[in-house]
Formats: C-alpha cells, sequence, structure tokens
C-alpha cells in the first residue's frame, strides 16, 4: 500500500496523468440520452448488458423514455470492438403499438426509432458480434415491462 502511494505521489509529481485509451473515449462519447436526444431518460429496468453465451460483455442496451413527447427509444451501445464495423442492432417493441428494429455494421451504436409508448408496456433488446460475426452478445427484455407510463 505504501509504495503504490509513493508510486501514485511521483507520478502527480511529474505531471503523468492516466488517460483512457482513445477506444474507451470514443464509447464515453456516446451515451443513451446522446443518442436517443434531447428530453430522453433512463428508465427503471431498463438497462441490460450484451452477454455472450459464456458471458463476455459485449456492450449494454438501454431503454429511454421521453415524458414530454410519450416516447420510448433503445440504444445499444458496444464496449467491446468499438470502432470497428460489426452487426450491432437494437429492437423496441410498444404492446399494441409499434415496433422498431436498427441492425447494420456500426462501429459505436445502433439506436431504434421514437415510437409513441405513454402507458404501454415495452419489449427492448441489443445484440452485437466480434469482427468474424461467429460470437454474438445480446441483452434485452423479452416480457413486457415499463407499463405504468
Amino acid at each position: 500500500m505504501f509504495i503504490r502511494s509513493v508510486i501514485a505521489a511521483a507520478l502527480v509529481a511529474a505531471g503523468v496523468v492516466a488517460v483512457p485509451s482513445a477506444s474507451y473515449a470514443a464509447t464515453a462519447s456516446y451515451t443513451p440520452e446522446r443518442i436517443c436526444g434531447p428530453g430522453f431518460h433512463r428508465v427503471k429496468d431498463g438497462h441490460r448488458a450484451m452477454v455472450t453465451k459464456k458471458g463476455a460483455v459485449f456492450g449494454h442496451v438501454y431503454l429511454m423514455y421521453n415524458k414530454r413527447s410519450g416516447k420510448n427509444c433503445v440504444a445499444a451501445i458496444k464496449t467491446r470492438y468499438t470502432g470497428v464495423r460489426t452487426l450491432t442492432g437494437a429492437y423496441l417493441e410498444v404492446k399494441k403499438g409499434g415496433k422498431s428494429m436498427d441492425q447494420q455494421k456500426y462501429k459505436y451504436y445502433a439506436e431504434t426509432g421514437h415510437i409513441d409508448g405513454a402507458w404501454k408496456c415495452v419489449k427492448y433488446g441489443g445484440w452485437t458480434t466480434n469482427p468474424s460475426g461467429d460470437v454474438a452478445a445480446s441483452g434485452g427484455r423479452t416480457l413486457w415491462g415499463n407499463c405504468a407510463g
């Protein structure tokens, strides 16, 4: 512990600062709020990791809601293979309402369109793959939820 403190103090004195990698910085600039747009906020039970069968996390999927417009949006944001075009998608379904899906080879994220969903139940999901496409990661909610507006 003492050694770590001495090293940290020496780095600070030398003006060395820990800087996140370029890949992290690029991904960090993509938040679900920025992707879905002004007025959208994360909802309760609206976040899942996109996980492979072996448990590796490739990103996160977020269900967003805009109280003023009554619209929902889903953002699937990659945390692995960022900057590399891999098949990435996002899905949103409103009970007795609309559906929206976005799937392409993206570098950072996929986003559904904005769908009316005030006081309606929703399902959502997101997925991405590794560059060769043979390992997929997914997450979301397959049961109806967030029904109370």
